[in-house]
């Protein structure tokens, strides 16, 4: 499943020339990510990612941390996340530190992995109710200063306005 079948990327009908994937998007050691994070391919988290992350498959790597609800089919988790896990074959290492709710239908823990939380089997854990991820179409602000703004909606029952996606490198500040 992961970085196991490399495709050639001239398959297909795609006149870009870009077919299948070769290989999975790449979270680096020294980015980090305010916002939702949605891919329809495999994802290696090796920076941090603070929002909810939805992928086919994801590698959360030994310095990998996502602050967020986590949604896949397979998640392997190496490093942190602070929020509940969703999928249907979890395999949680033992230098792993899980801080939520885990859903799955198939799930392995090594010795010395750090889990709190519920852990609850279920037949079809990506039906089941989680935090929503906004759609990819939903208004960002245009300002900082909106964001702030309309972190106050949630009182009027109103969804508050998506924060844009920032990168930033660790090493920069």
């Amino acid at each position: 499943m992961f970085f196991g079948k490399k495709q050639n990327s001239r398959q297909g009908s795609d006149p870009s020339g870009r077919g299948g994937r070769v290989g999975p998007s790449i979270i680096g050691s020294d980015v980090v990510i305010q916002g939702n994070l949605v891919t329809g391919g495999e994802l290696q988290v090796d920076g941090t990612i603070q929002g909810d992350v939805r992928a086919a498959a994801m590698v959360i790597g030994p310095q990998g941390a996502i602050h967020g609800e986590v949604v896949a089919e397979e998640i392997i988790v190496r490093g942190r996340v602070i929020g509940p896990i969703r999928g249907v074959r979890v395999q949680v290492f033992s230098s792993a530190h899980v801080d939520g709710d885990i859903v799955h239908d198939s799930l392995a823990v090594e010795t010395g992995a750090f889990c709190q939380g519920n852990i609850r089997r279920s037949e079809e854990p990506l039906s089941q109710p989680g935090r929503a991820i906004l759609p990819p179409d939903a208004q960002a602000p245009e300002h900082e200063g909106d964001a702030a703004a309309a972190a106050g909606d949630e009182e009027d029952g109103r969804r508050p306005a998506r924060r844009p996606i920032m990168l930033r490198s660790r090493t920069a500040e």
